[in-house]
Formats: C-alpha cells, sequence, structure tokens
C-alpha cells in the first residue's frame, strides 16, 4: 500500500494572526488537508488545543482522524493526527517534550493496512526552537534518540526551521534580521557575506536520519526537479523549513515528495511524502540498549 503523510505549520492553529487577533484560516486548511488526505499528519502551531479539547475535538471530525497533542513550553503545541483504519496506535510518548522549545511527540503504530510490515512505525511531530541554530541542533540529537527508540524504523515530520544542506542560500539581505542572525554563521566582520548554517541537518544525517527531498533529488537526478524540492516552504524567510526525515531502512520505501502550497491559509507550505510500505516487508527491529 502507499502511505501518505503529511507534515503543515497551522500559524497560530489557524485561528488568530500574529497578535492574537481574529483570524479564522482553519476552514481553508482543513480544504488543503482533504486534498491531499493523508494518512499521517504532523502538525505545528496548534496553540490552544491542550487548554481548549473543542479545538482537537473539531480537527478531528473535519479530517476524519484521531489526534494526539504534546505539551509545549511556548504553547506552540505539535499534534500526530493519523487514521485508525490505516494505522494501530500503540504509544505516545512526550516525556521530552519540555526539554524543547516547542515541545515534540512522538507515536508509534502498527501499519495494519498492510501486515507483512512487522516492525512498528515511529513517527515524530516537532518544531525545533527558530532562534539559535546551535539550540536546535541540540534538540534534534534528543529527536534523533526518540526516533531510534522502538523498533528503530520512523518517520520525523516537522518544522525544522533551518535549511537543508543542498538547499540554496536566500538572499539572505531580505530576511529579517532576527530570522537571519539565527539561520546563518557569524560573520568575521560587518561587510562579510551571509552563510546559512546547516548544523541542524547535518546533525540529523549524523544520527543516519535521510531528508527525503535529498532522497527524491538524488533518484531523480534531475537539476529542474531541484528547484522545487528544495524551494522555501516558509513564506517569510526564504528557507524551506518544513521536512520529512526518515531511518535508513525506510529509505527504499520512498516513492514522493512534494510542496502543497497554502496561499493565505497559513504562513508555511505543506509538504507531503509518500512510502510504499512493500519495501518495509523485510525491516528488521532496532534492539534499544
Amino acid at each position: 500500500m502507499l502511505l501518505t503523510t503529511m507534515s503543515l505549520n497551522f500559524q497560530y492553529a489557524g485561528r488568530t494572526d500574529s497578535r492574537g487577533r481574529p483570524d479564522d484560516r482553519w476552514p481553508d486548511q482543513v480544504d488543503i488537508i482533504r486534498k491531499v488526505n493523508p494518512d499521517l499528519l504532523f502538525g505545528q502551531e496548534a496553540h490552544g488545543w491542550m487548554t481548549d479539547p473543542r479545538l482537537q475535538a473539531d480537527a478531528e471530525d473535519d479530517l476524519g482522524m484521531r489526534a494526539h497533542v504534546a505539551p509545549s513550553r511556548s504553547g506552540a503545541h505539535t499534534v500526530l493526527m493519523f487514521r485508525p483504519d490505516v494505522l494501530r496506535w500503540r504509544q505516545w510518548e512526550t516525556k521530552y517534550a519540555y526539554e524543547t522549545h516547542h515541545g515534540f511527540g512522538v507515536g508509534v503504530f502498527d501499519i495494519i493496512a498492510d501486515p507483512e510490515v512487522k516492525v512498528p512505525l515511529t513517527a515524530l511531530t516537532g518544531h525545533l526552537i527558530p532562534y539559535s541554530a546551535q539550540k536546535a541542533a541540540t534538540e534534534a540529537q534528543l529527536w534523533i534518540a526518540r526516533l531510534y527508540r522502538y523498533g528503530g524504523m520512523g518517520v520525523i515530520g516537522a518544522d525544522v526551521n533551518f535549511q537543508g544542506v543542498a538547499d540554496p542560500d536566500p538572499d539572505w539581505t531580505m530576511v529579517p534580521p532576527y530570522n537571519r542572525s539565527a539561520r546563518c554563521h557569524r560573520r568575521l566582520d560587518p561587510d562579510g557575506p551571509w552563510i546559512g548554517d546547516t548544523r541542524v541537518a547535518r546533525t540529523l544525517n549524523d544520527g543516519e536520519l535521510f531528508d527525503v527531498a535529498n532522497l527524491i533529488s538524488a533518484h531523480l537526478d534531475d537539476p529542474a526537479a531541484d528547484k522545487e524540492l528544495f524551494a522555501p516552504t516558509g513564506h517569510n524567510g526564504g528557507v524551506r523549513t518544513d521536512q520529512f526525515w526518515v531511518t535508513r531502512n525506510m529509505c527504499d520505501a520512498v516513492t514522493g515528495y512534494r510542496r502543497i502550497a497554502t496561499g493565505k491559509a497559513g504562513d508555511h507550505d505543506g509538504v507531503v511524502s509518500t512510502y510504499e510500505t512493500a519495501a518495509l516487508h523485510q525491516a528488521e527491529y532496532f534492539e534499544w540498549v
């Protein structure tokens, strides 16, 4: 079967603007998600979902999915939604969520739509701190450990907030200074060039995780396709902040990756990746030590 995953930053839960004023974009986001019809939805900035469970209930009803919400120090909760006819929930881990700025959650699932897959699928929904590449890389190290904890076959869908190793640099002079100072290396002098800091992606690579956009790029070997694969997903920072990462044993299962334009429904485009589960039939369980 083809397993479809989607990651989307809701931007203040799709309900308000940055100043807390009503701005109901959620119905538009629902339409975008329904058109993709994901089996797993990784969501970020689900503000209010823990303090007002009606928001979670509405989302479950609107999308026909079940949801788990992770705690968050910042209040920008991450969520993981899934289709119970495709995936059977085994565990929802959030005990390390408060070790990170926005929090994260780890879901463990049996792929019941394909019982030949014997290893549980671990899905991590996260949102790295945007203010420091150094701190974000430290948070990513925690992600790596938790992704391997439950069998070693996993996927991260997240707002990573920093560019990948193959992503082109934007025109940094056009990026707001607070984003530029966080996402670039320190300059040796005030007139030096701005160079994007890829330490977050390199940290995930060192954890033997693989950027799905890079996997598709290597398969296509088409510079024209790379322009879309590595296109910015954040509407304001010029960076592909929204990404999927997989463990090595999932690489052969990757069949697709694409960006989903959101227009005025949010300040991030969504990303979608697909996996052929038949390629996971021989995956072996990773023993945590």
